[in-house]
């Protein structure tokens, strides 16, 4: 977890450098969105990478607190 926000602040820091020294159009954002005209596969592959991290497989003792907070 600490990984992950370590890289998720450098890309920030990064991505805040790029804009004030290149504007908007050198940011990361701008880079996805060329990348995903460019090669529609790139688009594809995210998706399943972002499906792979987000869904849901099984439950373990986070979960099971989210399911036993919910209201139905």
């Amino acid at each position: 977890m600490i990984f992950i926000l370590v890289l998720f602040i450098a890309i920030a820091v990064y991505d805040a450098i790029a804009i004030a020294k290149g504007g908007a159009s050198a940011s990361i954002s701008q880079m996805i969105i060329e990348w995903s005209y460019k090669f529609p596969i790139f688009t594809f592959v995210m998706g399943i990478i972002c499906g792979h991290l987000f869904w849901r497989v099984g439950d373990n003792k986070y979960t099971k607190k989210i399911d036993v907070n919910k209201e139905d």
